[in-house]
């Protein structure tokens, strides 16, 4: 009986958490969607409110934090025509997601054209009640550039 009760329990208090999942899962897809209209805006207001503070991300290019990452997005260097994110991924892991995808993009850093297909990893932290992005990756997926 005390173990059918312990299952009991344990069941009944992680059921508010396994609810959320999805509801997570679903902000989080949607924050990457809306991330990728920003970067092709230039919605500087959104992509300051998605970036944490301290958050930190790499590429092909080297490591950013997030003031020199909106200081190249802010500059005519970096155009961004189109970018559409797909296979996404996410895994909730109570205050903390990873988020993983694909993105093809239109995209050149001055005179050389960097379009192509990325793969990219964001984590998140839920910060005052919303998702940040904390920390970033993308790589190249197929041909050198």
């Amino acid at each position: 009986m005390k173990r059918r009760l312990f299952l009991f329990a344990s069941l009944a208090s992680a059921s508010p958490v396994a609810a959320q999942q999805p509801r997570a899962e679903a902000e989080l897809i949607r924050l990457e969607q809306d991330y990728a209209r920003a970067l092709v805006n230039k919605d500087l207001a959104f992509l300051r409110s998605f970036y944490a503070p301290d958050w930190r991300g790499g590429n092909w290019l080297g490591f950013f934090t997030k003031s020199t990452l909106l200081k190249r997005l802010q500059g005519s260097r970096y155009v961004i025509k189109s970018m559409v994110v797909r296979d996404l991924r996410v895994r909730v892991l109570g205050n903390v997601a990873i988020v993983q995808g694909v993105d093809e993009e239109v995209t050149a850093m001055g005179d050389r054209n960097t379009s192509g297909t990325w793969g990219f990893t964001d984590i998140f932290a839920r910060r005052g009640g919303r998702w940040v992005a904390i920390a970033s990756q993308t790589t190249r997926i197929g041909g050198d550039r």
